[in-house]
């Protein structure tokens, strides 16, 4: 091949590696500006966040009665504008847990008065609740106390004030979980059974079964917050033996079970409300847990034979 026939070959190779290198300089262009678009937006969007975090904190110092705007102002003056808001807000809190108390009270109340004592020690109690599912709880006990003076005790109401939103969640749980034998007034929460081995399968050995009640939207961290608080007692309890058949007439909220005991050696397990979980749990509203209702009687059904409802 002459040189002649080589030099269209050349000018054509020439001119493909320069738009080779063209079409690399552009995509090394567009990444760049991809890059630096991303990187303005990120940096527009944490400007954003420490402006809304400058003002969530701005918000906190208006609230605290801390200098924030106000810079001007002697230490002195700050402080005693904190107590003026502090007191505020606890009026507040009192005067709307007062109004809702008395859209709980029934039309006639007893001639007998509360405890003095026990109202003052409750409205100091009621300051510093704020969040509205917690007032109308405080609410409730006061309409309680009103209906029939002496219903709550103090213990109670110290109870209630440790007691978090999420403890109060627990308790709702709980209370939709609770059953209440007819001849007794204590509810307890079923979770279980045992039977002694009958004389023909004494190899058997102790028979149990078990319901996990984390299921039903009561987990076992939520069990035990209650009976850090002193709501549950601290231990499972097992009932007497039932004997072989035994009428049994469980309570759940409106819902009644009605059944009798197929055998003999049957132990009921359980966790049982203290005497101050016992006061708080007819002030929780809450619907019964069908989903709980007939787990439990499928649990219950090889010792149990239930009456249709």
């Amino acid at each position: 091949m002459g040189i002649a026939a080589t030099q269209p070959l050349t000018r054509n190779m020439t001119k493909i590696g320069s738009s080779i290198t063209q079409r690399k300089v552009q995509h090394a262009g567009k990444q760049a500006l991809s890059k630096a678009v991303v990187a303005a937006e990120n940096e527009a969007v944490s400007n954003l966040s420490a402006t809304a975090a400058r003002q969530r904190f701005g918000q906190l110092l208006s609230r605290s009665g801390a200098a924030g705007t106000d810079g001007n102002l002697s230490l002195a003056e700050r402080a005693a504008r904190r107590k003026q808001m502090q007191h505020e807000r606890q009026q507040a809190n009192l005067e709307r847990i007062m109004s809702l108390a008395e859209e709980y009270c029934s039309v006639q109340l007893p001639q007998q008065d509360i405890e003095p004592d026990w109202f003052n020690q409750y409205c100091e109690l009621v300051l510093d609740i704020s969040n509205a599912s917690m007032q109308q709880l405080w609410a409730k006990i006061l309409a309680g106390e009103l209906a029939a003076p002496g219903r709550f005790a103090l213990k109670t109401l110290l109870t209630l004030k440790q007691m978090s939103v999420r403890e109060a969640v627990a308790l709702q749980h709980a209370a939709a979980l609770s059953c209440r034998l007819r001849s007794e007034q204590a509810a307890r929460i079923y979770f279980g059974y045992s039977r002694k081995p009958s004389l023909w399968h004494w190899l058997t050995g102790r028979q149990l079964a078990l319901l996990n009640l984390s299921q039903f939207q009561l987990s076992y961290p939520q069990i035990l917050s209650l009976i850090d608080i002193g709501i549950l007692h601290s231990s499972e309890i097992e009932s007497g033996e039932l004997q072989n058949g035994q009428r049994v007439h469980w309570q759940i909220q409106q819902q009644v079970l009605n059944g009798s005991v197929k055998q003999a050696g049957v132990v009921l397990q359980y966790y049982k409300y203290t005497p101050t979980g016992a006061e708080l749990l007819p002030l929780i509203q809450c619907q019964p847990q069908q989903h709980y209702i007939s787990a439990l009687q499928k649990m219950l059904a090889p010792v149990v034979q239930f009456e249709a409802i």
